[in-house]
C-alpha cells in the first residue's frame, strides 16, 4: 500500500515535471519566432533615428523606478562597455526608458525591465533578454551577433 502510495507520487512528480520541461521549451520556441518574426519587419522610424546602422548595439530597457536595474544590470552593462573599449571593438548601448519609448517597447513586445535586446550591425534584432541578463551572457550574444 505504501509502495504504490510512492509509486503514486513519483509519477506525479514525472508527470508535472515532464509538463514544465514542455512549457519551457514551447516558450522558447515561440520567443525565437517572435524574435526572427521582428527581425523581417520593417524597423519603427524611432529605432532609425536612435542606432546609426553598421555596427552592433545593445538596447538596454529600463524605468526611473527599476531597482534592479540601476544597482544590477547598469552596472554589469557599464562592464560589458568597458570590455568592448579594451579589446577596441566597435559597441554602441543604448539606455531607452520603456515609458518613453512605448512604441519600441510594444513593438519589441517588452513586458518586463531591465530588458536587453542585441542588433546586428543592419539593426536587426538578432537576441533578447528579459530580466538581468549576466555579463558572460552579454558577451557570449555579442560573439554571435558579430559572427551573424
Amino acid at each position: 500500500m505504501l509502495a504504490d502510495l510512492l509509486a503514486e507520487r513519483f509519477l506525479l512528480l514525472l508527470a508535472a515535471l515532464l509538463l514544465t520541461l514542455i512549457l519551457y521549451w514551447l516558450w522558447r520556441v515561440l520567443s525565437a519566432y517572435r524574435l526572427a518574426r521582428r527581425a523581417r519587419q520593417e524597423l519603427p522610424a524611432e529605432l532609425a533615428t536612435l542606432v546609426p546602422p553598421g555596427r552592433p548595439a545593445l538596447l538596454y530597457f529600463t524605468a526611473p523606478d527599476c531597482a534592479q536595474c540601476r544597482l544590477r544590470q547598469a552596472p554589469i552593462l557599464a562592464q560589458l562597455g568597458a570590455l568592448a573599449q579594451e579589446t577596441k571593438r566597435e559597441l554602441s548601448i543604448h539606455t531607452l526608458d520603456a515609458i518613453q519609448h512605448d512604441s519600441l517597447a510594444r513593438f519589441f513586445g517588452i513586458m518586463t525591465v531591465p530588458t536587453t535586446i542585441w542588433l546586428d550591425a543592419e539593426r536587426r534584432p538578432v537576441a533578447v533578454n528579459h530580466g538581468l541578463a549576466t555579463l558572460d551572457q552579454l558577451r557570449r550574444q555579442l560573439f554571435v551577433v558579430r559572427s551573424a
